[in-house]
């Protein structure tokens, strides 16, 4: 049991010694994330209508408008978007240009936000990527908290071309969607770390100690 032991720490040892091969905090590829530019002083709506390019590192895309808040309850900053504008659907943001690597995988986060008042509800957004299938993506409304109702969502992507563009649209779904308040804020699209070749290669070997202590432990 002793010598068991020693092989667990002496693999967990090997396997921290790797560590700094992965990194830690994944880049954001996108621009702009968090609506923060241009930047707003005072608590208010700003409209930017379809095509627009006034929100950095975004087009603005759909019928009529896209609007952006400042707000305090906004989840990463002091701005957010309402993919629904004054009111409607199908309206929303389109990124710039990524640069990505065929084959590798890319996560997409972002927290998808509800209004808590009257005349709104719950909010549903379409997702794609390179004009892609689009994918769905709800926060049910919660009657009790006050102001913005937030919900972190994700998906992964793996890349089949050397390039990415995400488009958001507030949509229809029913009584899980509304055309008064679909809001969208911490949108991240960053590579998911692998363990470079030598982290891998320490975490076999850490691997290979505990399966020969285990055998000579048994044999013993």
């Amino acid at each position: 049991m002793k010598r068991f032991s020693l092989a667990l720490a002496v693999a967990a040892s090997l396997s921290a010694g790797g560590a700094h091969a992965v990194s830690p905090t994944p880049v954001n590829l996108l621009v702009n994330g968090s609506f923060e530019m241009p930047s707003y002083s005072s608590i208010g709506d700003h409209f930017f209508p379809s095509g627009s390019t006034d929100i950095t590192g975004w087009t603005a895309i759909g019928p009529g408008e896209t609007q952006l808040s400042y707000h305090p309850t906004c989840t990463d900053g002091n701005q957010c978007v309402d993919l629904t504008g004054i009111y409607g659907y199908d309206k929303g943001l389109r990124s710039d240009v990524m640069q990505t690597v065929v084959g590798r995988t890319y996560r997409l986060s972002f927290d998808l936000g509800n209004v808590i008042a009257p005349g709104f509800g719950s909010s549903t957004v379409s997702v794609s990527i390179n004009d892609g299938a689009p994918v769905l993506f709800t926060n049910v409304v919660n009657a009790d908290p006050s102001g913005f109702e937030w919900e972190s969502k994700s998906m992964d992507w793996i890349a089949d071309a050397a390039s990415a563009r995400i488009t958001f649209l507030g949509v229809a779904n029913g009584s899980l969607s509304n055309n008064a308040g679909i809001l969208l804020d911490k949108v991240v699209f960053s590579a998911v770390p692998v363990p470079e070749p030598e982290a891998a290669a320490l975490m076999l070997a850490g691997l290979g100690v505990i399966g020969l202590m285990a055998r000579r432990g048994v044999r013993s």
